[in-house]
């Protein structure tokens, strides 16, 4: 049997991939002797043909252990929708609009070009709505 045949073979049997299968240089005869599932186990068994340890920390990471264990920190309920967080926003920079436009800080008819870019998602905001209307000039101080 070929060298790449027991490779497969050893990497099915130990349930590994084939990179991890090593094979010891002086056994070769040994090796292309061997012809059935049972002797690439013997082989194994004998150490002719082994397995080399995973790379990295993975296996010793805490972290990774805690994980498999179930033991995932995590709040009790779910993260605030987007459609929420949306309407929050939206209303909160509204809210702002009107109260400028009421304590008369901006023109009234200003107001509707603003509230369209509002709703547009335009700002983030206040303070960056707030940075608009003072560039723009249509705030009056």
């Amino acid at each position: 049997m070929s060298v790449h045949t027991v490779k497969r073979l050893a990497a099915d049997i130990m349930k590994i991939g084939m990179n991890r299968v090593r094979i010891k240089p002086d056994s070769m005869a040994k090796i292309k002797e061997a012809l059935t599932r049972e002797d690439v186990k013997a082989l194994i068994k004998d150490g002719i043909v082994y397995k080399v340890p995973p790379k990295g920390n993975a296996s010793l990471n805490k972290r990774t252990k805690k994980k498999r264990a179930g033991k995932r920190k995590g709040t009790k309920y779910s993260r605030k929708g987007r459609k929420s967080a949306w309407m929050e926003r939206i209303r909160s920079l509204r809210a702002y609009l009107a109260n400028l436009v009421k304590e008369g800080k901006m023109e009234k008819g200003r107001k509707r070009e603003v509230y369209s870019k509002i709703k547009g998602g335009h700002f983030k905001g206040k303070r960056p709505l707030y940075a608009y209307l003072k560039e723009a000039g249509y705030i009056k101080e």
